[in-house]
């Protein structure tokens, strides 16, 4: 009888010399995780103990900073399983169920959970998140539960120097009491991990029709402006938000990232004259979204006068961490004569401040506002770039915003270098993209299995042809492949079968490589992943 490990090795040593070949051969290959990484919490879901009237699920205890809540471990409300962990308090509270978890140091790390409420408030406390989780002794938290709300997923990330951590399901903040009730349960604390397949973006991009603001005029007066799109402008800035995602995105990094687009029209009009900050969209938002694209029309008109008091065509980005990535663009810059450089340009900003943060970028972090194009080179070849900002109708090679080669390209794909170090790789290369987003990571979306890493590999081929990346005969024939190995990972009695349509599909896709249809670093990362599956099975 043959059992699953009879063809792993051997065949993952044949797939290493396909990768070698190709010269980009990824960290995941030498010992790809088969399962997710291990809760650091004890007693994460408050299943085990025996329950008792006042009594606390073992490994946690409750704290009211005020005396004047009640915490419960609840056996008729569960997310899953049968218990929960409860807080009830009808005054404002800080008030916490509270663990002890030991966790490795200098890593980044994810804390998550479930969260359902029930008439969340927060009395004069502007600033409080209602029912969150939370660190102790950080001011790091995921977006507020208010309100009444059915059981939602929440979470995380940031990198500590210390431990153990003092972990909490808390109801109210520091500075920011709330009453209400709220249960809690499958909390996680996990490190993140880079991974192949590369976790995909999950990109919200919000549409503002009409602004409607009051801004500062002459002599201390305020004017009372708007602004509106067309229904026409309103398509063609959708068109060419996706076009950025599906298509400039994927050549930009190489096929390193093949990000998702969800589009939202709010209804209510966009109350700010110079540029929606975060907090100025915040209804809006949603948590679920790794990055967050939002579009205004700034052409304003006076209400009283009709005058025209246009403000410009611009793009902002504002740092926010490691939390959701946050870009805001004029109606002019996000594509309505055409162009899609205020996107790559804005986009750029955001990912580069995210991994700066993350902590896992090569330094020095590449800057995309540099003050001469001389400054920066390719890192494989010493060449520079034509510091020209060119159009689509008008591309220029190499140039800054060019889709196949060019400042932007290399630096999205890990290959600029700045010129005094011509041979040192920076910017964010698939060593980086592995850590995935803000929210679409291996802590809050684990693809460890066989089975797991085959469905993201179709999803992946289909996004590569989404970008006209891949033609629909190779795309076909790939999916061809997949579904073969995971219908054979479905049966138990053949799931050890599997590695070899999924040797198949490697040779497949080093041949698209060898005959130009596919690039090399996308072709090294599907087989990659490939390579991963087989270890796995």
């Amino acid at each position: 009888m043959r059992t699953p490990n009879t063809h792993p090795r051997p065949a993952l040593r044949r797939i290493s010399t396909a990768l070698l070949a190709l010269g980009l051969a990824g960290s995941a290959l030498a010992a790809p995780l088969c399962r997710a990484p291990a809760n650091l919490l004890a007693n994460p879901g408050f299943e085990n103990g025996r329950p008792s009237p006042g009594g606390s699920p073992p490994g946690w205890t409750f704290q009211s900073a005020y005396s004047g809540a009640l915490g419960t471990w609840d056996t008729a409300v569960a997310h899953t399983g049968r218990r929960s962990v409860r807080i009830d308090a009808t005054r404002p509270e800080d008030s916490l169920w509270l663990q002890s978890a030991a966790v490795p140091v200098n890593t980044p790390l994810f804390l998550g959970g479930w969260i359902k409420s029930d008439n969340l408030q927060r009395p004069d406390q502007p600033s409080s998140p209602g029912a969150t989780i939370s660190v102790l002794g950080r001011w790091d938290q995921p977006a507020p539960t208010l309100g009444t709300t059915p059981w939602h997923p929440v979470g995380m990330s940031f990198i500590t120097d210390t431990s153990p951590l003092l972990v909490s399901a808390r109801l109210g903040f520091w500075g920011g009491l709330a009453t209400g009730t709220a249960w809690y349960d499958d909390l996680t604390l996990v490190p993140r991990v880079a991974d192949v397949p590369h976790p995909r973006w999950k990109i919200l991009l919000l549409v503002y029709a009409q602004t409607d603001a009051r801004i500062d005029g002459p002599n201390g007066t305020t004017r009372h402006v708007r602004a509106a799109m067309s229904p026409a402008e309103i398509d063609q800035t959708i068109q060419q938000a996706r076009l950025f995602v599906e298509q400039d995105i994927p050549a930009l990094t190489s096929g390193q990232m093949l990000p998702t687009l969800t589009v939202r029209q709010p209804q209510s009009p966009l109350g700010v004259g110079r540029g929606p900050a975060p907090g100025d969209v915040l209804p809006d938002l949603d948590p679920a979204f790794d990055s967050v694209m939002v579009v205004w029309d700034s052409r304003l008109k006076d209400v009283a006068t009709g005058e025209s008091l246009p403000l410009g065509d611009w793009v902002v980005t504002y740092p926010r961490g490691l939390g959701q990535t946050y870009i805001a663009l004029t109606a002019g810059s996000a594509g309505l004569g055409g162009f899609r450089n205020g996107y790559k340009h804005a986009w750029g900003d955001a990912i580069l401040s995210y991994y700066e943060t993350l902590q896992r970028t090569p330094l020095p972090t590449v800057t995309n506002h540099p003050t001469s194009g001389s400054a920066y080179v390719n890192c494989k070849t010493g060449q520079g770039y034509v510091w020209q900002d060119e159009t689509n109708a008008q591309p220029i090679p190499n140039s800054i915003y060019s889709n196949t080669a060019g400042f932007t390209h290399d630096y999205y794909s890990g290959t600029v270098a700045r010129a005094e170090a011509p041979t040192v790789c920076l910017g964010i290369g698939p060593q980086v993209w592995a850590w995935g987003g803000p929210v679409t990571h291996s802590g809050s979306a684990p693809v460890f299995t066989a089975a797991e890493r085959v469905a993201a590999l179709l999803d992946q081929v289909g996004a590569l042809q989404t970008a006209g990346m891949l033609g629909p005969r190779p795309t076909q024939a790939l999916q061809a492949q997949l579904q073969a190995a995971r219908r054979m990972l479905q049966t138990p009695r053949a799931s050890d079968q599997a590695s070899g349509p999924l040797q198949a599909f490697t040779h497949h896709v080093q041949a698209l490589v060898r005959n130009g249809q596919l690039l090399p670093q996308a072709g090294a990362l599907l087989i990659e992943v490939a390579s991963a599956a087989i270890a796995c099975v």
